[in-house]
């Protein structure tokens, strides 16, 4: 597998609790993606799924035991009283940071999806067909050719879209999503 789907989203626990770690290490790779397609038209969803995957970050290591899974952080979060960490609309910073990334991921997961279904034209100006090009410049890179490049991508987005789903349903589920106009 192409180094830029490793390590992947890993499979989903039987009770749904997302480990941390585990899930900051799988999305750190996301914005590797970005550069592949040539990262101006991207750069606001790539800084800011940066961003946001900090924000978690930095709220685990402050209590990798405490925070060990994101069902964790947002409980902690949702009792937590000093106004420092709470963000603008009285989330929690790492709560909120999970919120717009879960946002900026189902982006990249449709993308990705759409690439993988292979439902773009042939103009050069569409998207798509940019993000195909850059599918050949990491087979390129890789040492691979297009279709294990592209079978990779495969296998990467069935745990990716598992993991989208799942921190979804965990907002659903907490009651903690917050309807912004996006």
């Amino acid at each position: 597998m192409p180094r830029l789907f490793v390590p992947g989203f890993p499979d989903i626990p039987e009770d749904k609790k997302i480990d941390t770690i585990k899930f900051i290490e799988a999305c750190e790779k996301i914005p590797s993606i970005f550069d592949l397609l040539g990262g101006k038209i991207f750069s606001p969803v790539k800084n800011d799924v940066i961003g946001n995957i900090e924000k978690i970050k930095k709220r685990y290591l402050e209590n990798p035991v405490k925070f060990a899974t994101l069902d964790d952080i947002i409980e902690v979060e949702r009792h937590e009283t000093d106004k420092k960490l709470k963000a603008k609309d009285g989330n929690g910073l790492a709560t909120n940071a999970l919120m717009w990334l879960k946002r900026g991921l189902k982006f990249i997961l449709l993308f990705l999806e759409h690439l993988l279904k292979n439902d773009y034209d042939s103009n050069p100006e569409n998207l798509k067909s940019c993000a195909k090009l850059a599918y050949k410049a990491l087979a390129l890179r890789e040492g691979l050719n297009e279709e294990e490049t592209l079978e990779s991508a495969r296998v990467f987005s069935i745990n990716f879209r598992a993991t989208v789903d799942t921190v979804y349903e965990l907002f659903d589920k907490t009651g903690v999503e917050k309807f912004h106009k996006v």
